[in-house]
């Protein structure tokens, strides 16, 4: 999974950084992004992925928005619920063996933004088949 984050940083315009958090605020993976960096992001976009969910929206339902995105001077921040995984079911936040997960993408302030949002969605597919532990099998 690691790698899948590192090749949409290299392979996707605009595109300087992107991480796997959980929600609990814990960065589980990168695409090498600097320890004094990767941790206050982790932390902070799990706060921010926090109150975009508990906001009630116009029929006072408490949804997960699609993708949120932070307009800078300096940078773009997407985050995006990219799903709940079995790969880190030791990790402190675990629930029942599972752990719910925040991606989060920082671009270049000139970066296309739907393309941007395009690409993570197809990413976060990607995911989905390292997200599982498959069942064992008896042999």
């Amino acid at each position: 999974m690691a790698w899948l984050l590192k090749q949409f940083v290299s392979q996707i315009p605009g595109v300087t950084h992107a991480l796997l958090v959980s929600r609990d605020g814990i960065k589980l993976l990168d695409s090498d992004i600097h320890p004094d960096w990767a941790d206050p992001w982790a932390a902070a976009f799990c706060g921010l992925a926090s109150l975009a969910q508990n906001i009630k929206g116009p029929r006072g339902e408490k949804l997960p928005p699609s993708q949120m995105i932070i307009d800078r001077a300096d940078c773009f921040f997407f985050l995006q619920f990219a799903g709940t995984s079995a790969v880190f079911k030791n990790h402190p936040g675990s629930v029942g063996g599972t752990l719910e997960t925040v991606l989060g993408v920082i671009t270049e302030p000139d970066a296309e933004v739907s393309t941007v949002g395009y690409e993570m969605q197809n990413l976060v597919n990607k995911f989905a088949p390292f997200m599982v532990t498959p069942v064992r099998q008896d042999v």
